[in-house]
């Protein structure tokens, strides 16, 4: 693969759905499908041209030149004489074209895929498109479902734009507190995706994390941060605190029990405390609860001083407000560490059972681990 190929590439992930929205924004004539085409139509453009004529100084401004050519274009084909109109006024800006133009257009695409006439299901499913640029398949991941449905939402969301002539966009923060939930869910979920990137992966996974926590950022320092916001925030810096030692030399895989708790960031981790504390309100949201467990992690000193104890008395609170899969079997885990056996190999065999989360890796993975553990541990046998 070619230097241009490489950046190509990576220009992909990270402006696919900023071209989207830039285009949406200056000309209210494109549908989301025809916008989305456009871009695509420049980035293969770019593959075609760049490796031949070499990079251009600033790909981002020659990408959005592409698409505003092409926008301007189909509309002069479609007579959208007023998009025309406004498109004769709207030059491409040094400004537009920037690096904080494209990460200001990235916040403001994750404002306008949620929008409040969509479902919030669709409205993440978006955001998880066009924001994250995430594959369909990892956005079923995600989410625990299935890819089909994952595609006929996405499909359903369009037409309702189309159909009910929805803009997609943030002008006017209308419904920004509206909006809010779902924003702080599509951002967590980037930083999931990011987080579990395997090690050959470690530095794309690594960025997705930080675009995460720099999403976040932008909401905890506008009059629309809340407790959620800060407990969020806090549950992300304990966890990138820990991200390089996750991994060794070779891009393995090192389990939480063999880290090298050195290598954790300790000013992350004294930050995120100082948030959770600052984030304590009458209301605990999941973001509290994953937080609190994350900080029993980040404050033992070595992994038998894990107060497993409280983590398990957290999944159960957690449980209770947000049942899913994934919480269960990292529960069904903790209960292990806490010597609850039954409960624990219980729990996995009731999730196997399940004909969608029997093929999770993680729950075949988290099974054989677990009786791994009780073969190797004096006086515990496994149960049947």
């Amino acid at each position: 693969m070619t230097e241009a190929e490489k950046c190509i590439g990576l220009i992909y992930k990270e402006k696919f759905g900023q071209l989207i929205l830039l285009m949406l924004q200056r000309f209210r004539g494109l549908s989301v499908e025809s916008a989305e085409d456009i871009v695509q139509e420049s980035f293969a453009e770019a593959a075609a041209s760049w490796p031949k004529r070499g990079m251009p100084q600033n790909p981002g401004g020659w990408l959005y030149q592409a698409c505003r050519n092409k926008s301007i274009n189909l509309l002069k084909k479609m007579a959208k004489t007023g998009d025309l109109s406004i498109a004769s006024s709207v030059p491409a800006t040094p400004d537009e074209i920037s690096e904080h133009g494209f990460k200001d257009a990235q916040l403001q695409m994750l404002m306008a895929c949620c929008h409040p006439h969509l479902t919030p299901k669709m409205q993440v499913v978006l955001a998880l498109k066009y924001v994250a640029n995430l594959k369909v398949e990892n956005i079923a991941d995600q989410l625990g479902t299935e890819l089909d449905a994952i595609e006929k939402m996405l499909y359903r969301a369009r037409q309702k734009i189309k159909t009910e002539a929805l803009v997609l966009s943030a002008d006017g923060d209308a419904y920004s507190k509206e909006r809010l939930p779902v924003m702080h869910k599509v951002i967590y979920l980037i930083f999931n995706e990011g987080y579990r990137q395997p090690g050959e992966k470690i530095n794309s996974g690594k960025t997705m994390c930080e675009e995460a926590l720099m999403l976040n950022k932008f909401l905890f320092d506008s009059p629309l941060c809340n407790s959620e916001t800060k407990a969020l925030q806090a549950l992300m810096l304990f966890n990138i605190a820990r991200f390089d030692a996750r991994f060794d030399a070779d891009g393995n895989a090192v389990e939480l029990e063999l880290q090298d708790r050195s290598r954790w960031n300790a000013s992350l981790i004294q930050l995120a405390h100082r948030l959770l504390t600052d984030s304590e309100d009458s209301f605990f949201s999941p973001y509290h609860l994953e937080a609190a467990i994350a900080c029993v992690h980040c404050t033992a000193s070595k992994f038998e001083d894990t107060d497993w104890k409280a983590i398990c008395r957290y999944y159960e609170a957690l449980l209770k407000i947000y049942p899913n899969p994934f919480a269960e079997i990292n529960y069904a885990v903790a209960l292990q560490y806490n010597r609850q056996d039954e409960k624990a190999i219980s729990i996995l065999m009731e999730l196997q059972r399940n004909p969608y989360f029997n093929k999770l890796p993680i729950l075949e993975s988290t099974i054989r681990k677990y009786f791994k553990r009780v073969d190797t541990q004096p006086g515990r046998r496994p149960v049947k």
